[in-house]
């Protein structure tokens, strides 16, 4: 039998048992989900949006993160366990040691690193809001990923590579090798046949924006089709795993999360993965558009990859702005302050073209940013990347 059918018809049994577990608490979720529809609406009603209020809403959707691995574990595992490349370091805040783990060899070790990842396309089809199925297709968006400044490289204001290494290789300017030949970087990805993904009135809602419609899914519904899909398409540790949709969100423009594996020696490896929406950015704003949210995701994923580098809650950039409240997020990720906050609207999305293509990058707080340092140890003193100049000062930090 042909490899790709036996592999759909895994996964399409697995993702019935687990939806099967799941169906109550999903059916629950939803009805006191961000994505329910409004008084007077009905389940299975197509929801029509004015363009603003669809990128208001959005918004409302953001980043969010899921699971996480205690840092004791990635701390005290085996460096011959099969997961990902990684080192840990610390910076001092307020007369704390913070410590924290990123991807790739020690910069000071000069060793250059690539990652390994698996794009997993998902064609999302909704059943019960019309007569007939309404299917988004992912092979645009997963087109777009591969070719983007995340996979390829670009020119980028510290010169010409791939944006997570240009974007490392900045932070780390300063206290890399003095070579300056410590690098991490994405191989090529895989890309795994399409899944399908059924989507009802129970677990997704539909939206009409002038003639375009966007999908919205529950994120425990697609957090349970991902934790599945990776067990049984076998899903290696050292492999990122993305998940990919076209103008469907999930409760979210996207999430990275991680989780631990146990080893028939009984040692543990760390899985990780990340969920990214694709938003044509023909329909949407550029803040919204194309890889911004897989270029938000995968950064963090290199600065954060456990989920468990914890430092202070610390307020929304820029400085001083009315919108600079407190974030009550404790942890090192990259994409949230710019682009997760009421100040969002400060920091415009980042045109970087390739081959007559341009990709939308949002821009992204450094590792200086968060450790409080002036003048920042990165390169040029930057805080932030790839605009370098939208802030110009370190986080200000919420004293509770």
């Amino acid at each position: 039998m042909n490899p790709r059918i036996i592999f759909k018809q895994l996964v399409c049994v697995c993702i019935t048992v687990v939806l099967a577990s799941l169906a109550m608490a999903q059916s629950a979720f939803a009805q006191e989900s961000s994505k329910a529809p409004s008084p007077g609406t009905s389940k299975g009603t197509i929801m029509e949006m004015d363009r603003l209020s669809f990128q208001q809403h959005l918004k409302a959707l953001g980043y969010k993160m899921r699971g996480g691995i205690a840092r004791a574990k990635t701390e005290s595992a085996a460096k011959s366990s099969p997961s990902l490349t990684y080192f840990s370091s610390s910076f001092a805040l307020k007369g704390v040691t913070y410590p924290y783990t990123m991807l790739g060899n020690p910069p000071q070790s000069g060793i250059p690193t690539e990652f390994s990842s698996v794009i997993v396309p998902l064609r999302m089809t909704f059943y019960g809001f019309g007569p007939n199925p309404i299917v988004f297709e992912p092979g645009p968006a997963v087109t777009n990923i591969i070719h983007s400044p995340m996979y390829q490289n670009a020119q980028l204001p510290n010169g010409f590579g791939q944006f997570g290494e240009m974007m490392q290789r900045a932070t780390f300017w300063n206290k890399m090798d003095p070579g300056r030949k410590w690098s991490v970087r994405m191989k090529r990805p895989r890309v795994l046949p399409t899944i399908d993904i059924e989507v009802t009135p129970e677990t997704g809602s539909l939206f009409q924006v002038g003639n375009a419609l966007f999908g919205n899914v529950l994120i425990d519904f697609l957090d349970a089709q991902a934790y599945t899909i990776i067990q049984v398409a076998g899903i290696r540790p050292d492999e990122l795993a993305v998940f990919v949709t076209d103008d469907v969100t999930a409760e979210a423009l996207g999430y990275h999360s991680a989780y631990t594996i146990s080893n028939p020696d009984g040692s543990e490896a760390f899985q990780t993965y990340l969920y990214t929406s694709w938003l044509d950015p023909a329909l949407v704003d550029p803040i919204f558009a194309d890889v911004s949210t897989f270029n938000h995701e995968n950064l963090e994923w290199f600065n954060d990859p456990f989920i468990n580098n914890v430092i202070l809650d610390w307020r929304y950039p820029p400085k001083g702005a009315p919108g600079a409240v407190c974030s009550h997020n404790n942890l090192l990720e990259v994409g949230d302050p710019e682009g997760n906050g009421p100040t969002y609207i400060d920091f415009p999305a980042v045109l970087v073209p390739i081959n007559g293509v341009d990709y939308h990058l949002q821009d992204l707080v450094m590792l200086p940013w968060f450790a409080d340092e002036v003048p920042s140890s990165a390169q040029n003193g930057w805080y932030d990347f790839p605009a370098t100049t939208d802030i110009d000062v370190p986080a200000v930090y919420c004293l509770h």
